[in-house]
């Protein structure tokens, strides 16, 4: 079988290219440059070039469109959000040369659209943070409600069209009432609905979900044990757990409701103080740390192939190893740097994070029992090499 994916720069486009490399899946990667982190594989077949996704939409759909008529390839996997974003909306198109596992275009909006996942969320009983919504970017009618500083500000969406362009938005804190004025007054896709949220305080988790028109076929849940930035960001090391029911209650509620096809990452953050799961977001498409799902006995990639092909498996409940870690060891030093030459004000630290010189020694431990490296592999050393070079170069 042939599989053609998206982002070959993405950590996870690498670890999808090496858990169906690994099964005899010839894996074709599409990226905006000539090499790219999933390109460098042993387990790529062939690689091309497309516009950029953000600034060329439809130049990116006419480039897939092209490789779709010229190879015969049994499905797509758009990695990203942007690809999820561009694809969608033109999937008539694509779907008469492959398949693509993945649900409806305006599913996928609902789902990666905060605000309205927050508004659901709260109908359907769904943990989330003490949240305070903001439809037009107007604070006047909402800024006595706010409890208490800091809060962060969350966009509605993590991507916003301007013209035929697309462009990322970010998540900002606000220590006091005139900084969080000066957010909503310099961001202005702040004027679109947009979230104030209170920081929650506890341990991030998150579900790996794979789902067959709403039908569960296989879940995996992991907690982060660091990330970069070290407040609260990308996972750079991350250890698999058994599956708490209340975040598969909160999952199901969610996604059986739009009846989900294809795969998402549910993001919660356990309350320290409640031990309560609190729904952060969901990530309807591959995740970036998925090589742990991989490492611990559960190949989703294929799983999701197998789904496209009308073979679908189902995945016993807790049918992994628990206790398996994944390090993404470059991501892991970028925190170690920010967390040594940055004050705690600065990197908005939340209570109770560990000292420098704790964080060095933590960085500093390599080996560990059930401990894999997420790019690092002597049977495919390409992919280290190609980050390791990209790194230096960027530094």
């Amino acid at each position: 079988m042939r599989v053609l994916i998206t982002d070959g720069n993405e950590r996870a486009a690498l670890a999808v290219t090496r858990a169906l490399g690994r099964q005899n899946v010839e894996v074709i990667v599409g990226a905006e440059s000539e090499r790219s982190l999933a390109g460098s594989s042993r387990y790529c077949r062939q690689s091309f070039v497309y516009p950029s996704p953000y600034q060329e939409p439809d130049g990116f759909v006419s480039r897939l469109l092209e490789m779709l008529r010229n190879d015969d390839v049994d499905a797509v996997f758009p990695i990203s959000d942007i690809a999820m974003h561009v694809i969608g909306p033109e999937r008539a198109h694509l779907e008469r040369h492959t398949r693509i596992p993945a649900p409806p275009a305006e599913v996928f909006q609902e789902i990666s659209d905060k605000y309205r996942l927050m508004q659901r969320a709260l109908s359907d009983g769904v943990g989330i943070p003490e949240t305070i919504f903001v439809p037009d970017g107007n604070l006047d009618p909402v800024i006595d409600a706010i409890a208490g500083f800091p809060v962060v500000v969350k966009p509605g969406c993590s991507l916003v069209k301007d013209g035929r362009q697309w462009k990322k938005t970010s998540v900002c804190y606000a220590e006091s009432r005139e900084e969080l004025r000066r957010v909503y007054r310099d961001k202005g896709y702040l004027r679109s609905p947009s979230l104030i949220q209170q920081r929650v305080i506890g341990e991030g988790q998150g579900l790996f979900v794979l789902m067959q028109e709403g039908v569960p076929l296989g879940m995996f849940a992991h907690r982060r044990l660091r990330e970069r930035p070290p407040s609260g960001g990308v996972s750079v090391l991350r250890e698999s757990i058994a599956l708490p029911k209340s975040m598969v209650e909160a999952t199901l509620t969610l996604l059986q409701r739009v009846k989900w096809h294809g795969v998402a990452m549910v993001e919660f953050k356990v309350d320290q103080d409640s031990q309560r799961p609190l729904l952060m977001e969901i990530n309807g498409r591959f995740w970036g740390s998925l090589q742990l799902a991989v490492d611990a006995g559960v190949n989703f990639p294929l799983m999701l192939l197998n789904m496209a092909m009308g073979k679908a498996e189902t995945l016993p409940e807790n049918g992994y190893r628990a206790g398996v870690k994944s390090r993404w060891l470059l991501g892991d030093l970028d925190q170690l740097m920010m967390r040594l030459l940055k004050r705690d004000d600065v990197l908005n630290l939340p209570p109770g994070a560990p000292s420098k010189l704790q964080s060095l020694m933590a960085f500093c431990r390599f080996w560990d029992r059930d401990m894999f490296y997420e790019v690092e592999d002597f049977d495919d050393p390409g992919p280290s090499r190609f980050e390791l070079l990209r790194y230096v170069k960027l530094a």
